[in-house]
């Protein structure tokens, strides 16, 4: 891997990441990303969708889809 330069982006800093190293971790223009620093190294990770986003579809088993669509009203009575 080659070396990159910060440039100036108004008044922040930018860098321009190499679109082969963009495409082997999976990043895609508008995607939100996490930036953390862990010794010295800054680290990126594509961050995860908020729980209200995430599907399930065929990993829940009719147990499971019973438990989801149960009226909790009648447990509570």
């Amino acid at each position: 891997m080659g070396a990159i330069k910060l440039t100036k982006i108004g008044n922040s800093k930018g860098l321009t990441i190499p679109k082969d190293i963009l495409e082997k971790a999976g990043f895609s223009l508008g995607d939100a990303l996490e930036l953390h620093l862990h010794n010295g190294r800054l680290i990126v990770f594509k961050k995860p969708p908020h729980h209200s986003e995430m599907t399930f579809e065929g990993t829940q088993d009719s147990e499971d889809i019973e438990w989801a669509d149960a009226d909790l009203d009648e447990w509570s009575k």
